[in-house]
């Protein structure tokens, strides 16, 4: 049984996101104990609540991203592998360079190296677009 492109594309990318969302949820739950205590000394346990939140959907977007990327980065070096295309093989650069820049994005990153993350909504806007174009690349390149 042959199954649609389209389908075959979307029902991907759900999975991908899904898959990123549950574990970028998870993550942040388990990790944000980590920087939880250092807060509430410094900010008091009314911001270091809120912050808690911002922290579960910053982690949340940066692993969902982290997980479209992936899906693009396999996507790519199959198609590279298939064509040996330059272009095919530069996409998968270009898709590498920003996995990385994810990973570095990630809140508990930060935390790990002793600074306590941004916790503003206008930092999660700019990982909130990286998502929406993601999601336009990926359904674009399963076409």
């Amino acid at each position: 049984m042959k199954i649609n492109p389209t389908a075959k594309s979307t029902l991907i990318m759900v999975v991908l996101l899904l898959v990123g969302l549950i574990f970028g949820a998870i993550v942040a739950n388990k990790t944000f104990s980590k920087i939880e205590k250092r807060m509430e000394e410094k900010y008091g346990k009314r911001i270091t609540e809120a912050a808690k939140q911002m922290y579960i959907f910053r982690t949340v977007i940066v692993a969902i991203n982290i997980f479209l990327l992936l899906g693009l980065l396999a996507l790519y070096v199959n198609s590279f592998l298939k064509t040996s295309s330059n272009f095919m093989l530069g996409l998968s650069i270009f898709v590498a360079v920003l996995f990385i820049q994810s990973i570095l994005s990630l809140p508990i990153l930060h935390a790990a190296f002793g600074s306590i993350p941004s916790f503003s909504l206008v930092g999660a806007l700019s990982n909130i677009f990286e998502t929406i174009a993601l999601v336009i690349l990926f359904y674009l390149s399963m076409e």
